[in-house]
């Protein structure tokens, strides 16, 4: 996770913030090679005997790229296989995401974000829309030094802050810290993160306002020949709590 430039889809998942301006969603996913489509699925662990495996699946999604390495489709699964949810981009003729359409399992609109940019390409804001064409929430970026994402402010609809996030950024250039503060400026979360050599996540601390540790999750990963991550187990306290599994194909 280096430069933070681009959107967030529902929830603020600030752990996972991928903001790129000018990057492709490959890039922003820390990915390399020509990708067609990802099929990602999370296990619920077993531990046998101190080996671990793999139980019930808990979640399953798709995400379908163009050949410029943006996506075009991302399509989230249900147990039985059935469609959950489906986000569908486009973009301008300059390479831009231009908004994002988020339909039910019964292909019914449920959400429309559109983005804006600066001159200089920058995402500045990114506006979501309910099925009835209301404004939900707004969602305003600002930037730093080296176009740096340094601060991300969640509005009501009537322009009302509602929660503020500041970034802070290691000297390689990758996502350290993340502070969330409630609409009155009072801290509610802090959270770190330590990467490796190839800039995925391999450390993630929650501490409360007080500085009272509430998580800590460690990952691991296995590779696969581009240097993609195929298998990541997640553990709290020594203990794992998740297997991701990607099966990635490549054009």
């Amino acid at each position: 996770m280096k430069k933070i430039r681009i959107l967030l889809v529902g929830v603020l998942t600030l752990s996972i913030l991928n903001c790129f301006a000018q990057k492709t969603d490959l890039k922003k996913l820390n990915l390399s090679g020509k990708i067609s489509s990802i099929n990602e699925k999370t296990y619920q662990p077993i531990i046998s005997e101190d080996v671990i495996s793999k139980g019930r699946m808990v979640q399953w999604h798709r995400n379908v790229f163009n050949s410029m390495g943006n996506k075009v489709e991302d399509l989230k699964f249900r147990a039985d296989s059935s469609i959950d949810k489906k986000y569908v981009y486009s973009y301008t003729n300059e390479g831009f995401r231009k908004d994002l359409c988020i339909y039910s399992g019964d292909n019914l609109l449920t959400l429309k974000i559109e983005y804006k940019y600066d001159s200089e390409g920058r995402l500045l804001k990114d506006v979501s829309f309910n099925d009835k064409g209301q404004i939900e929430k707004e969602i305003a970026y600002l930037y730093g030094k080296d176009d740096f994402l340094t601060e991300v402010n969640i509005l009501n609809p009537n322009g009302e802050l509602q929660k503020k996030v500041r970034y802070v950024y290691s000297s390689s250039g990758f996502m350290a810290e993340s502070n969330q503060y409630k609409a009155n400026g009072e801290l509610e979360r802090r959270i770190t993160y330590l990467q490796d050599l190839k800039g995925n996540n391999i450390e993630e601390k929650t501490y409360s306002f007080e500085g009272i540790l509430l998580t800590s999750v460690l990952y691991k990963y296995e590779y696969d020949v581009w240097g993609n991550w195929i298998k990541k187990t997640s553990f709290s306290n020594e203990k794992p709590v998740s297997i991701t599994e990607r099966k990635i194909i490549y054009f």
